[in-house]
């Protein structure tokens, strides 16, 4: 794992941090772990003068196989010593470990109230000291803490064992505030309330008549890989290619009329084999209830078996169910059709069956082998109008309450695991099946909306490649349609049409972007560049100036700002612009090139300034090391308009020989500022007539 950043987050260095989290949530997701199966732990303090501490987990009864999490600290029954409450990652979430030392040690304890004005009313961050009489050391100390280990807390009492010490001398607080506060009249054994500012410790009674905590006898149930999942409601199964006898992918068209149950197989897996004798014994009870069963083989694919032992395996088994070969994106749709419902990315082991009903839509899915008894009583999950409440309840295996609304299935977020795993053209696949199943059922707000998001992120994937961006296009804009609303749809549908050399169709969907989100000053900053390349810079300046009325010491918008205003004729204002541009970005080359052309070639000599464009144009050279022809030929404009004309004859020849041939138009324009150079005539622009105002 990289280690955080500290002073330094540029990109470059702050690239393996971010790779490594990105690394640690892949193995999450796969089920790893932090800490590998690390159990809870308990080491006994061996005494000596150094520390030395022995492991006792086994004999104190932590070394439970868990794979531990969190610990905190309590005198649960107020016996004098402390209890523990666990956390784990795996079952049983929680423990409750009885401390059961036997008498003979002693104890004392404190709970804390500070006085709410110099110090908070918990008194986290106290210390205290303990003095004991007949004791080595005499001094122990402790600090109350707001948080302690992986997320847990402890009890607020501080609590002191003190072993065979014959008394106490006084406790020492020293709270938040800094001051500190003696409390004398201790007594071993007893619990104490200390109140900030009171100069005594009050006893504290115990409640009585607490409720006794039973132990149960523990019978964890054994690991296994088989599972049943019930996915929400709304995730569309996959559009399934089938190989033909040719070897050649064909779409396969489920009935939409009954429940399917379709179970991924292979012949040299067993439990496959087993599974489907089963099912076949009760192949009449699964069609008279309503389920039919497709059975779909990857024996063709890679690390299979040969179409021999496929037919061997299904004689065997006495299977009547359609058997159909899938294609090998297919197989990988399903695989990250269930990882999506948990978020869980292990693979599709086989076999596997996937619950679907009439209307396409995945209702369950159980990896390993699932029994004929389990199908059937999933199967009422399959019919018409189920809730979203009653898909979830069937989902755990006890009752409880809910503390908020079910969650519909995200087919988007289908796709984004296909996407995180460089299938970005199967989720765009899979995004545009769901969309083809939910158009005709988009008759209400919500419906619209998702049916849009899906729309949104189809565009988004097809947006990735150049050959898939007119259905991009299509899909962003009926996202559009359905969300007009939406500034993230108008966005990138007009990123799109821009990259398709669509502009005036780009400017549209951000000028609406920008009404509905009109704070968005990135937005703004594109849409005003967007305009100035369609040539509308009064629009453009409009836009800008907004962006400058909320930011003024922006100096990236005074630099567009001024481009706008060169082409308006505005030069005493483009002059100004620039210059505050320089001001607040001193490395915006391009800026400083624009005012020292117009500084040194305008006619208008109260606008020019030749000195001032020549210190600006040396600069740029000598930082590109005379490499660009741009500001070569700027810096000769300068050099000529101050008199050096043999200088500026020599600086306009090396632009030249930077210039690719085929640039006539750029080589022939300074060769005729080289030809009034030679004539001892400087250059000026005679493009610039200004505005009257």
């Amino acid at each position: 794992m990289s280690q955080s950043p500290v002073d330094d987050f540029s990109e470059p260095a702050i690239a393996s941090y971010k790779q490594g989290w990105r690394a640690l949530s892949r193995l999450l997701h796969e089920d790893r772990t932090f800490s590998g199966n690390e159990r809870h732990c308990a080491f006994l303090n061996t005494g000596g003068e150094e520390a030395s501490f022995a492991d006792v987990s086994a004999l104190t009864g932590f070394g439970f196989p868990d794979d531990g999490r969190g610990l905190a600290t309590v005198d649960w029954d107020f016996d004098g010593d402390l209890d523990v409450w666990i956390t784990n990652r795996s079952a049983p979430r929680l423990r409750f470990l009885t401390n059961h030392t036997p008498p003979g040690q002693n104890f004392i304890a404190f709970k804390l109230r500070g006085n709410g004005k110099t110090s908070n009313r918990d008194a986290i961050g106290a210390r205290l000291e303990l003095i004991l009489e007949g004791a080595a050391p005499a001094k122990r100390i402790r600090t109350l803490r707001c948080g302690e280990g992986f997320l847990s807390q402890s009890s607020n009492w501080v609590h002191f064992g003190i072993g065979t010490a014959t008394g106490i001398s006084r406790l020492v607080v020293k709270w938040p505030g800094g001051r500190a506060e003696s409390f004398p009249g201790l007594q071993p054994g007893k619990f104490y309330l200390v109140e900030q500012d009171s100069g005594t410790a009050r006893l504290f009674s115990p409640p009585g008549q607490r409720v006794a905590l039973t132990p149960l006898e523990q019978t964890p149930l054994p690991a296994s890989q088989n599972t049943r999942t019930i996915a929400p409601v709304g995730l569309p199964m996959p559009q399934l290619d089938i190989i033909g006898e040719n070897g050649e992918a064909s779409p396969y068209a489920l009935s939409g009329k009954r429940a399917v149950a379709i179970n991924v197989w292979s012949s040299i897996c067993a439990a496959c084999v087993a599974e489907l004798s089963e099912w076949s014994d009760h192949t009449g009870e699964l069609l008279s209830a309503g389920l039919d069963v497709i059975t779909l083989s990857t024996d063709h694919l890679d690390g299979g078996a040969p179409p021999d032992a496929t037919r061997a395996a299904l004689t065997r088994t006495g299977s009547r169910f359609p058997n159909l070969a899938i294609s090998e994106p297919s197989l990988r749709a399903l695989d990250f059709l269930q990882r999506s419902v948990l978020d869980r990315w292990t693979p599709l082991p086989v076999p596997s069956t996937f619950l679907v009903n009439s209307g396409g839509e995945l209702v369950a899915f159980y990896r390993g082998p699932v029994a004929v008894d389990q199908l059937l009583q999933d199967l009422p999950l399959t019919k018409a109008g189920q809730s979203p409440d009653a898909r979830r309840n069937a989902a755990i295996p006890f009752p409880g309450l809910w503390i908020g609304k079910a969650v519909p299935g995200r087919p988007n977020r289908v796709a984004s695991i296909m996407a995180d795993h460089d299938e970005v053209e199967l989720g765009a696949a899979y995004l545009e099946h769901c969309a083809s199943l939910l158009e005709s059922r988009a008759d209400d707000t919500e419906s619209r909306r998702n049916l849009g998001d899906i729309y949104y992120v189809a565009g988004l994937l097809n947006g990735l490649k150049s050959d898939r961006r007119k259905l991009a296009i299509e899909q962003l804009s009926r996202a559009r349609d359905l969300m007009p609303g939406d500034v993230r749809i108008r966005l990138e549908l007009g990123r799109q049409f821009f990259l398709a050399g669509q502009l005036r169709n780009a400017e549209q969907e951000m000028s609406k972007a920008a009404e509905i989100n009109p704070g968005d000053l990135a937005l703004l900053m594109d849409l005003g560049l967007m305009r100035f390349r369609l040539e509308e810079y009064e629009k453009s300046h409009e836009v800008y100036m907004k962006v400058v009325r909320a930011t003024p010491r922006n100096g990236l918008v005074r630099y567009h700002l001024a481009n706008n205003e060169v082409r308006l004729k505005r030069l005493p204002q483009a002059i100004e612009n620039y210059r505050k541009a320089l001001a607040r970005v001193p490395d915006l080359t391009q800026a400083a090139n624009n005012l020292a052309w117009i500084l040194a070639s305008h006619p208008d000599e109260n606008l020019r300034s030749p000195e001032e464009a020549l210190a600006i144009t040396t600069r740029l050279c000598q930082q590109t090391r005379e490499q660009s022809p741009l500001y070569l030929d700027t810096h000769s404009v300068a050099l000529a308009n101050v008199g050096r004309f043999q200088d500026a004859i020599a600086t306009a020849n090396k632009a030249i020989a930077l210039i690719p041939p085929p640039n006539t138009s750029a080589i022939d324009g300074i060769r005729g500022r080289i030809s009034l150079y030679a004539a001892s005539k400087p250059y000026r622009e005679g493009g610039w007539q200004m505005e009257d105002r």
